[in-house]
């Protein structure tokens, strides 16, 4: 993170290639993201081994480096979908860490990309906080994905603030929700939403080229996609999200969860009906 090197950080596998503690380790015990910097071999040993660079100036190194990065990231987008381009690849690579090390109980392997996690949790959180009208809000926050946001926010905080506790007493855990808002996995709930707006979203995906059919009458009824991917109409956040985006709120007439069941009798009694 040293401004004036040109050395690339990240070594093949996206691994980063050395990290310092700016105050000494063994002096501190301060495992923190604030007490850490990025440095390749050449800056880290100036820095730890032969004391040409110092804390000071490292400490100015990461405040420029943060300035730099808040810049960059604070691009206010006029829709959700240009949103999505930069915060999902980041939200991917974030989930397969934490999938292949964390949840394998890889220890070694999270300890050496949980530092790309901090990196990637503090670029969201820039765009969050600068893109927070993109994400629809109810006063019952059990319904609001901007709640969804906002929690998001408070968990990089804390996950930052707690990372060098030997015992993580942590109160807010990652929401699940936000993957489900960025289509990157599916929430499992109750279906509760209108088939009038279900039924706009249709609408919308079609003149857009991209429904493909709706399954209805299972148990997790769906709306394929020409891509190949699914809408899950028990993803509640997900849909919630569609429907901001597109304008596809409707008064609800015929819940989903009604419509959904009485197909589901039909297509046990083997009564055939057809969906448009």
């Amino acid at each position: 993170m040293n401004p004036a090197c040109r050395e690339n950080l990240f070594i093949d596998d996206n691994d980063i290639m050395e990290k310092a503690h700016i105050n000494a380790y063994f002096e501190t015990e301060d495992n923190s993201y604030e007490n850490l910097i990025i440095l390749c071999p050449n800056c880290h040993k100036k820095f730890d081994k032969t004391n040409q660079i110092s804390i000071q100036t490292v400490k100015e190194w990461k405040k420029i480096r943060r300035e730099e990065l808040e810049r960059f990231f604070s691009i206010k987008f006029k829709s959700f979908d240009r949103l999505k381009e930069k915060v999902e690849p980041i939200l991917r690579e974030n989930y397969d860490i934490y999938k292949n090390y964390y949840l394998n109980e890889n220890k070694t392997l999270w300890k050496k990309f949980e530092p790309k996690i901090l990196v990637n949790n503090e670029i969201l959180k820039s765009l969050f906080k600068n893109n927070c009208n993109l994400f629809p809000d109810y006063p019952n926050k059990d319904y609001s994905n901007l709640e969804v946001i906002q929690t998001f926010i408070t968990h990089v905080n804390e996950f930052k603030n707690t990372r060098g506790d030997e015992e993580k007493q942590r109160q807010v855990l990652f929401p699940q929700e936000i993957n489900s808002i960025f289509g990157i996995t599916p929430v499992s709930g109750s279906i509760i939403l209108g088939a009038e707006s279900l039924e706009e979203l249709i609408k919308v995906l079609r003149r857009k080229g991209r429904f493909e059919s709706i399954m209805l009458g299972i148990d997790k009824p769906y709306i394929l996609l020409k891509s190949g991917g699914k809408i899950f109409v028990d993803d509640t956040p997900r849909l919630r999200q569609l429907y901001f985006n597109n304008y596809c709120f409707r008064k609800t007439g015929v819940r989903l969860q009604n419509l959904n069941f009485a197909l589901s009798c039909l297509k046990s009694r083997n009564v055939p009906f057809f969906i448009y």
